[in-house]
């Protein structure tokens, strides 16, 4: 059933993203795009079918499909329905601005496109489909980047590309190695690598996927990309990358450090603790500077895959479990606040309100209900109780205790530092007094998605902990 189930799941996608731009540029011409509408009945029968497997999966192992191709359970599915709830935010979002782009025809193509390359990511279980989604989504990614055709889009993308090809270069390389030691090129090989193979070779192919998942997803140091794309380019496709591409890679950096762990052995927590203290400090100190809205969230995003890789740093000791847990958990908070943060600062922009602190303030008594739904987003990133943010720290953090204690407490003390910035908006919205800005319509799209990921933190800080021990790999 799960084979019939991905195969379904590949026809809808492939078959709007290709239909859906031939009606708009050869049929209807420009006339009425229907682009949009198909892209989103697509996005939502595949949140439909991810629901059902998700609920038939929950307690069964993973299997292998497409002759060993793919390897799929709950936890892939989990990400995969993650990453087109986040898809399908940014369809609706689009609605109210990207729609009337002379180009929006091609973004909703390739957003049903990259959504499909996301589950091949994500449940690749042989190194020549990862390459293939790999590229898919990367290729999809930088067009979507400079898709709006301005000075800044187009700055970001050839940035964004240029790092791309590095990390693609990166990856190869990591591939080649476990061949070497394997001569097989199924992910699942690398769990065979036996105990006695050379140590160098083994910690040079954990070096090199760590570095191509690094450039991809803003790790320190490889991160000089990210505040140029996610600080710069239209708010709304940078809810794309934070939506679907971040999990995505996330996704599949998991399941391949997972086996790589326990053979690197004692260098480990050490290798992968300091790039998180990196990341998650330079990240949160950066962005307690900035004075843009935008570029703090830019920064902050580097912050919050430092997070991510404290439970990375758990792979190899007794916390793996709760490290696995906190991970699926912070990548559902990190979707939500990801997308609803940019999608708010493309509504800020419709609006004509700008990005500048100054500019927020008296925000909260001219648009009360968006308001209150960023400030829930925030507190969700500064991990305050019981929202989703607040149990993705909590597991990633107590995961790591066993292993490195240091690092548990820098993690903290990091936590400590993003109130520091993340109060400012707050500030701004509610307690200081501003100038007339547009009165919030909840019927804007993007103004209700805004809404939709608020109450999502709150909904889903009560139910995910509860499957949370089901996120095994």
């Amino acid at each position: 059933m799960m084979e019939e189930m991905f195969s379904l799941l590949s026809f809808i996608l492939i078959g709007v993203g290709i239909l859906s731009p031939t009606l708009d540029y050869t049929i209807l011409r420009g006339r009425k795009f229907v682009s949009p509408w198909l892209t989103l009945v697509a996005l939502i029968l595949s949140i439909g079918i991810l629901g059902y497997l998700s609920v038939t999966s929950i307690d069964q192992p993973a299997v292998q499909i497409f002759g060993g191709m793919m390897k799929v359970g709950f936890f892939e599915i989990f990400l995969s329905l993650i990453a087109t709830l986040g898809a399908t935010f940014v369809a609706v979002a689009s609605l109210a601005r990207v729609r009337g782009w002379s180009t929006s025809p091609s973004f909703y193509s390739l957003l049903s496109l990259a959504v499909l390359g996301a589950y091949y990511l994500i449940a690749a279980h042989d190194f020549v489909l990862l390459i293939g989604a790999w590229a898919l989504v990367s290729v999809i990614s930088y067009v979507l980047v400079g898709i709006k055709k301005d000075e800044r889009s187009v700055e970001g993308a050839v940035k964004y590309s240029l790092m791309g090809i590095i990390a693609s270069v990166l990856i190869l390389y990591a591939i080649a190695v476990v061949f070497s030691l394997t001569s097989s090129t199924s992910v699942g090989s690398i769990a065979n690598i036996p105990q006695g193979a050379e140590k160098s070779l083994v910690l040079l192919a954990s070096v090199f996927f760590v570095s191509a998942f690094g450039f991809k997803i803003g790790v320190v140091p490889f991160h000089g990309w990210l505040p140029d794309v996610y600080g710069k380019v239209h708010p709304m496709l940078v809810a794309f990358l934070t939506g679907v591409v971040a999990v995505a890679v996330g996704g599949i950096l998991i399941k391949i450090l997972h086996p790589l762990a326990p053979l690197v052995g004692n260098q480990w927590p050490v290798l992968i603790g300091l790039l998180s203290i990196f990341t998650m400090t330079f990240g949160n100190i950066v962005a307690l500077l900035q004075k843009n809205l935008q570029m703090m969230m830019a920064y902050s995003s580097i912050a919050h895959i430092g997070y991510i890789l404290v439970g990375v740093t758990a792979m190899s000791s007794s916390g793996e479990a709760l490290g696995l847990q906190g991970i699926g958990l912070h990548f559902a908070a990190y979707m939500l606040a990801g997308v609803g943060m940019f999608v708010f600062l493309a509504y800020l922009l419709r609006k004509g309100v700008g990005f500048q602190m100054e500019d927020l303030k008296g925000l909260g008594r001219r648009m009360p209900i968006v308001s209150v739904a960023i400030l829930i987003i925030l507190l969700s990133l500064m991990g305050i109780p019981p929202l989703i943010g607040f149990w993705s720290k909590f597991y990633l953090f107590t995961s790591v205790i066993a292993v490195a204690p240091w690092l548990a407490l820098i993690a903290i003390i990091n936590s400590g530092i993003s109130l520091g910035y993340y109060i400012q908006p707050i500030r701004y919205m509610f307690f200081a007094k501003g100038t007339e800005v547009a009165e919030e319509k909840l019927k804007d799209p993007d103004a209700a998605i805004v809404v939709l990921a608020a109450v999502l933190m709150i909904v889903a800080g009560f139910l995910l902990p509860s499957i949370a021990p089901y996120l095994v790999i």
